[in-house]
């Protein structure tokens, strides 16, 4: 069952209320991609597009009901990422290579879901969480790549 976006982000709220709009929308990138990884389905229907600062999901008023598994993956997720710096999550989306391919096509920089499975199928993307000198690494790399 997909749910909606806009489920996703309540679900966030109710666990971490102090996130920001440009945070819960980096979160929905890898709320998305782990649970791809994990199910090969969807977790919201909503595309996620990749954007200079980041990614952008067109978040609606719609909302599904989100069962066990699904608020599990977006529980892990935020367990993994949601006290990270925003430099670190930007570093960390805009090195994968889903937001690259994606990035690469100015008419439509949407991040196709195989493109999301793939890297979060990567077995540094199943261990517990990035060290903070991966993050560094993460960092360097985005900014050699960005130029900035």
């Amino acid at each position: 069952m997909t749910s909606s976006a806009n489920s996703v982000i309540k679900a966030i709220d109710a666990r971490r209320p102090d996130q920001t709009e440009a945070r819960k929308q980096l979160l929905l990138f890898f709320c998305q991609g782990h649970y791809l990884a994990g199910t090969g389905a969807p977790l919201f229907a909503e595309p996620i597009f990749a954007t200079p600062t980041g990614v952008h999901v067109d978040v609606d008023t719609d909302e599904a009901p989100l069962n066990n598994r699904q608020l599990g993956f977006i529980g892990y997720t935020l367990h993994r990422y949601a006290d990270m710096s925003d430099a670190d999550l930007l570093s960390l989306v805009q090195i994968s290579s889903a937001w690259q391919l994606a990035s690469r096509h100015d008419d439509d920089p949407r991040i196709e879901w195989t493109w999301l499975t793939d890297w979060f199928r990567r077995p540094a993307e199943r261990q517990s969480s990035p060290t903070a000198g991966e993050a560094e690494d993460f960092a360097a790399r985005r900014k050699a790549h960005t130029g900035g």
